[in-house]
């Protein structure tokens, strides 16, 4: 069975964006930026947990001891 994804209108509009950009260095610029935009984001929201007290220095701590990889058969 075929699996079938939705598009979201960002990711519409990105693929529109997308067809324009031909050369592998505008590839790799254009995707420095997306990852500087997601970064950002990710410590906006990273902050407004640790302010709320969602994240903690104990539960970081429990974090990086935690053993997360995928168990293999």
């Amino acid at each position: 069975m075929e699996q079938q994804f939705k598009i979201t209108p960002g990711q519409y509009e990105l693929l529109n964006i997308l067809s324009c950009v031909n050369k592998e260095d505008d590839v790799a610029a254009l995707k420095s930026v997306i990852v500087q935009f997601l970064n950002s984001r990710l410590q906006i929201e990273l902050e407004k947990r640790w302010e709320d007290g969602t994240i903690t220095e104990e539960k970081m701590t429990a974090w990086s001891k935690e053993h997360m990889r995928t168990p293999y058969k």
